[in-house]
This record gives structure tokens, C-alpha cells and sequence, in this order.
């Protein structure tokens, strides 16, 4: 197993670190799940997504979006719950779409609410692109907070 820095965040950015001994998709017998860098819950991964995407940060990436979408976007899930029709009509358009626009707000705030996280953990734009969907200002910000401070964390190093 190898070392896997686990972050509690806030808005305002860390507010504790631990070093854990874990992988970053975690499996308790024949159920694989993740703990949000976040929000710091547990949560399953999905089954469906585990068939499709063989890398390992690509398919974490991709569980954290849907875990964001229904656990740290409010309006999503109440578009789905008591009422949800009539909350929808105001404003909701096709389903793929609208999914594809909530999915898009959770990578830019995955990218910068888990930025030390993912920088911690070996995740590059390269891993951003893997996933579906990717508008270019998603791509712009990972490249900005990733890639940029992969650079700076090198050479920092190598003095």
C-alpha cells in the first residue's frame, strides 16, 4: 500500500492533515469506496464506472464527481426529490445536458477545493482529460492549479 495524504477542507483551505496508510480506492471485501478529501464521508463507488475506466486516478476522479453532484450540490438533488418536477420545469432542460453542466461545476470545484489533495496524490491534467465532457475552462484550471504547481513543487525540491 502506498502513502495516501488525506485533507479535511474548509473554504478558506486545509484544515488538518493525517497520513494514512491507504490506497486511494479503498475495498472492504468485494466493496470498493473513497473518502472524500473534502467533506471527509465515505462513499461507494460505482460499479458501472469500475467496468469502464481502468486507471485508478481517472476512476477516482470520476466517483468524486458523482459524489459531488449529490452530496455537495443541493440544487441537483432537489430536482430529484419531493417536488422535484416542479422545481425542474422552471429551468431544467434536457437530463445528459443538465448532467453534463453539474458534472462540469464539480470538476472545477474538485480541482480547487482537493487541489493539495490531487497534487499529493500524483493526479496531472492528463488524468482531467481522461474524463467525459471536459469544457475548456475545466481544462484551463486544472492546467493553471495542476500542471503549473507541479512545476513549482519540482523545483522547489530539487534545491
Amino acid at each position: 500500500m502506498k502513502n495516501v495524504i488525506c485533507f479535511m477542507m474548509s473554504s478558506q483551505g486545509c484544515e488538518s492533515s493525517i497520513v494514512v496508510q491507504k490506497q486511494l480506492i479503498l475495498k472492504e471485501g468485494s466493496q470498493q469506496y473513497l473518502i472524500c478529501p473534502i467533506c471527509g464521508r465515505r462513499f461507494n463507488c460505482s460499479d458501472y464506472l469500475g467496468a469502464v475506466i481502468s486507471n485508478e486516478r481517472v476512476l477516482w476522479f470520476a466517483n468524486m464527481i458523482t459524489h459531488f453532484r449529490h452530496d455537495h450540490i443541493p440544487s441537483w438533488n432537489k430536482c430529484w426529490g419531493y417536488n422535484g418536477h416542479r422545481y425542474r420545469k422552471r429551468w431544467f432542460g434536457d437530463y445528459d445536458e443538465e448532467k453534463a453542466k453539474v458534472n462540469e461545476r464539480a470538476k472545477r470545484q474538485i480541482i480547487r477545493k482537493g487541489r493539495q489533495f490531487l497534487l499529493d496524490n500524483g493526479f496531472t491534467v492528463d488524468h482531467i482529460q481522461q474524463l467525459q465532457n471536459n469544457k475548456v475552462e475545466t481544462i484551463v484550471l486544472a492546467e493553471k492549479l495542476l500542471r503549473l504547481n507541479n512545476r513549482k513543487r519540482i523545483r522547489k525540491n530539487n534545491k
